[in-house]
């Protein structure tokens, strides 16, 4: 098992979902990770399109949810309910 596939296993071991980040920048790298995942068994919970809002908010000194209510906070707001519930267990 390379570094990275190890790395990958310890994180999901601990959250059983994954997120792909920047998906619609390449959608051939964006396939490979969902069907890595896909065929451990790992949830894909949310798809996090590339925004330079992200940027912008950063610049602002604000996390991207403070900064903007669009898209890519929408998606981030899925990804934090999905890792919430599995920690009220």
């Amino acid at each position: 098992m390379a570094w990275n596939e190890s790395l990958v296993f310890v994180i999901t071991l601990v959250c059983q979902h994954w997120c792909v980040n920047k998906y619609d920048l390449n959608e051939d790298n964006t396939y490979q990770i969902e069907s890595y995942f896909s065929s451990r068994g790992i949830e894909i919970v949310t798809r996090i399109p590339f925004d330079n809002i992200v940027t912008e908010a950063l610049g602002q000194r604000l996390p991207v949810v403070e900064y903007s209510p669009g898209k890519v906070t929408q998606e981030i707001g899925k990804l934090w309910q999905t890792v919430t519930r599995g920690l009220s267990v």
